[in-house]
């Protein structure tokens, strides 16, 4: 869950701003409070945030991971998908971000909020745009440090595909959102079903390592794969496709098995990004806010994950566990 962390006064500031961070700061069920004191209370007697606090937004106080954090970065990583706006530097808060994939800004200059900012889609019979997943995610605009592709069809063929395609858009999607500098930690995750597709998972698991280590000038990252099928609990739940980051969701509404080598469209679909905020958010917009399918969908994998973990195959990096005996490390489903 998408969770803001930022100083009392901050937060205050952006309450009185009324713009876009207060849109988002407004849809919160909570927020916490880092400063730098003793003090593990927020004042009471702040009208704005008192207000705030009654309709509906829990604020808590974090100070301890605030100090974590300025003893030892990677306590960023404790927080799936953050957004920090924090007393620190616009150097220090570039440099977080660059190297551990998460939003964090500096209290001293608060752009307006990428996660507001308007999404976009394609139709892949529109001629006139290229079918390829460069151009499709060559505008996104945020850090990130984890992806989830979920589509239980992604290694399956139907006549006139081949597993060949499949791997061609693996490596397509990571080839435009891996990024350049290398991170912290990066991880991808792939939720699929064994029973679907052209290959089990320990060919599967041969196949896409190969993938992941003929991409070139990009941070190293650990490649999962989870095989779902229709033993596990909510399997019903996880017919949708999606790739999923910390901060955006896309959703692809036949297969995110989408192109070819020849930049032919593989089926007449529409695919939507959207940031976690890019609708619904605004007074009048009846739109879900995207956030809502993004924890949708974590929820669902975590259930299932959960309750059917002995009916689960897994691998990473092109090793295939034993069912049940495997750790994920996509902190985005990580059940720790």
């Amino acid at each position: 869950m998408f969770t803001l962390y930022t100083t009392e006064g901050k937060l205050t500031e952006l309450c009185l701003e009324g713009a876009e961070w207060y849109d988002i700061i407004r849809c919160q069920p909570e927020i916490f409070i880092c400063n730098d004191s003793p003090k593990e209370e927020w004042d009471v007697n702040n009208n704005i945030l008192l207000s705030l606090h009654r309709s509906g937004t829990s604020i808590y106080v974090d100070n301890g991971l605030l100090a974590d954090i300025q003893k030892d970065y990677d306590a960023i990583l404790d927080v799936p998908n953050p957004a920090f706006i924090l007393d620190i530097s616009l150097e220090e808060a570039k440099r977080i971000e660059e190297k551990y994939g998460v939003i964090i800004l500096s209290t001293t200059k608060t752009p307006r909020p990428i996660l507001a900012k308007r999404g976009w889609d394609i139709d892949t019979t529109d001629e006139s745009k290229p079918n390829t997943w460069d151009y499709f995610l060559k505008n996104i605009k945020v850090a990130f440090n984890s992806l989830l592709i979920v589509d239980r069809y992604f290694f399956s063929s139907l006549q006139g595909e081949s597993i060949e395609d499949s791997l061609f858009n693996l490596k397509a999607i990571l080839e435009a959102l891996l990024p350049s500098k290398a991170m912290k930690k990066f991880i991808v995750t792939i939720v699929f079903d064994e029973k679907q597709s052209d290959c089990s998972v320990n060919e599967l698991a041969t196949k896409v390592n190969k993938i992941k280590k003929s991409i070139l000038g990009k941070t190293p990252f650990t490649l999962e794969l989870i095989s779902i099928d229709n033993n596990c609990y909510k399997y019903e739940d996880t017919h949708d496709r999606f790739i999923i980051s910390n901060y955006f969701v896309i959703n692809a509404t036949h297969k995110i098995k989408a192109f070819n080598s020849l930049k032919k469209s593989l089926c007449k679909q529409k695919i939507f990004f959207d940031y976690l905020y890019s609708k619904g958010i605004e007074e009048g917009d009846i739109s879900s806010k995207p956030e809502v399918t993004q924890d949708r969908v974590l929820k669902t994998l975590r259930d299932s994950i959960k309750t059917s973990r002995n009916e689960i195959v897994y691998a990473a990096n092109g090793v295939t566990s034993k069912k049940g005996d495997f750790t994920i490390k996509n902190d985005l489903i990580n059940l720790s």
